[in-house]
């Protein structure tokens, strides 16, 4: 399951599916501002920053790189 989770292609898929998921929201809200629209916007918003936090620490090199088993201290 961990081999999975480290796939690139969780990221392209969390990308794909928190743009579509920000592009809905912010399509609803122009015809008045609900919940549903909000919550979609929030979500797509939230998925879309996980993926470039996470891709970030998949590169080498960066400060925040987890990609030699070690983990980032704070």
């Amino acid at each position: 399951m961990r081999d999975l989770l480290l796939s690139p292609w969780v990221n392209v898929v969390g990308a794909v599916v928190g743009g579509l998921a920000l592009g809905y929201g912010l399509g609803t809200l122009p015809g008045g501002i609900t919940a549903w629209g909000a919550l979609w916007t929030v979500l797509g918003f939230v998925l879309l920053w996980w993926t470039l936090m996470d891709r970030r620490k998949a590169r080498r090199g960066t400060p925040e790189s987890e990609a030699d088993g070690s983990h980032t201290i704070e």
